[in-house]
């Protein structure tokens, strides 16, 4: 058997992986670890490793390692911390390869274990962009350390293949999250609604904005401050969720209750988790913001996003996506051209380009076929003349 542990440290990451997770679960050729840190274990961020044992799956270990700010310096600590902490689980467990999601700064401590400790790296999501975030480098960063890609697109995989990696290791299984929300039991607009405490006859809006860690021209309090400026010309119910650990995030958050309490349409949780976001967004008229789930997510539902400035610059978009500048002007005008008749008949007949529901078997087939080659952790750097 293949002996993979799997590590998150999110709640968006894990409702990704888990289709991946399950499958390989139940298949003959795999033991799978699950090892579980971060926002899942913080009472701030949702806790949301209930809802990772809620789905029956039972986390193998733990590794905590966040502080209690959002600097560049406390996140740098924890970073450290993170490493340490994970070298105890590398050295406890009894797993052959590493397999990882995305993006995000802490996965560098995975990372730099998995090197440490020979293990040959799983990486799911790369060849995407993120011009406006640090996690752009990061995601490079992990590509190169990494022996296997499975990628959303046929475009991403292109992309690592023109960074030296070799043809046989790059794979197009298109998006995982697309498996999860295909295989999840369905609350109807009325259950999510009242779950929530929200009016169901009202039009609803979902606002998810994070920092923008490389956006050095338009301050934060501004950014947030002009799309609550632009939402008042709109009757919309609003609900906004937390941003991600990062820095400026609790500027973002303090800004964001400040103008909750101040109109009572609108409405602020910490954290939906998996399940009650895909039963509620697909209920919304609109997404605002500049999540990667605007880009990836709502378009499968043909929910028209409005992403606004610099965080997911170089994404391949739906029609459904409109991109605005950080003016209240140009946020107004997006929301107006969401709204419009003619997005709606765009949304109606695009095809969704990031896969089909299939990444788990694609990514099962591939691991049980590569896993194999016994040139898995010699890398070359291969370039086309």
């Amino acid at each position: 058997m293949f002996k993979i542990g799997i590590f998150t440290t999110t709640r968006a990451e894990f409702g990704i992986l888990s289709p991946v997770i399950e499958l390989l679960n139940k298949s003959d050729y795999f033991d799978v670890k699950l090892f579980v840190g971060g926002a899942h274990l913080a009472e701030e961020y949702g806790k949301t490793i209930s809802e990772i044992y809620s789905v029956g799956i039972e986390p193998t270990d733990t590794f905590d390692y966040l502080l209690n700010e959002n600097t560049s310096s406390s996140l740098s600590k924890s970073l450290g911390i993170a490493t340490i902490e994970l070298s105890h689980i590398f050295s406890k467990h009894d797993f052959d390869y590493v397999c990882v999601l995305g993006d995000r700064y802490e996965l560098l401590s995975i990372i730099s274990n998995a090197i440490l400790f020979n293990k040959p790296i799983i990486h799911i999501g790369g060849g995407e962009a993120t011009e406006g975030l640090i996690d752009e480098q990061i995601r490079h960063m992990i590509t190169k350390a990494s022996h296997i890609h499975f990628t959303t697109t046929d475009e991403y995989r292109q992309k690592i293949i023109n960074m030296g990696e070799s043809r046989w290791r790059v794979h197009t299984s298109g998006a995982p999250t697309i498996d999860a929300i295909k295989l999840m039991k369905k609350k109807s607009k009325n259950e999510i609604f009242t779950e929530l405490g929200l009016d169901a006859n009202q039009p609803t809006a979902l606002l998810t904005y994070h920092p923008v860690t490389l956006e050095f021209d338009v301050p934060v309090k501004d950014q947030i401050k002009n799309i609550f400026t632009a939402l008042e010309k709109f009757d919309l119910q609003l609900l906004t969720t937390s941003p991600n650990i990062e820095v400026d995030r609790d500027e973002i958050i303090t800004i964001i209750k400040n103008e909750t309490l101040l109109n009572e349409n609108y409405f602020f949780i910490e954290s939906l988790g998996f399940k009650k976001y895909h039963n509620f967004l697909p209920h919304c008229i609109l997404m605002i913001g500049n999540s990667s789930s605007g880009i990836l997510e709502a378009p499968y539902y043909k929910i028209p996003t409005i992403n606004i400035g610099r965080r997911q610059d170089g994404r391949m978009r739906h029609t459904s996506v409109i991109d605005t500048d950080y003016t209240s002007k140009s946020i107004a005008n997006g929301i107006k051209e969401a709204l419009s008749p003619s997005m709606k008949k765009k949304t109606e007949t695009m095809q969704y380009k990031f896969g089909d529901g299939s990444a788990g078997q694609i990514i099962h087939d591939v691991l049980l076929k590569e896993l194999k080659n016994k040139s898995l952790m010699h890398k070359q750097l291969i370039f086309a003349n």
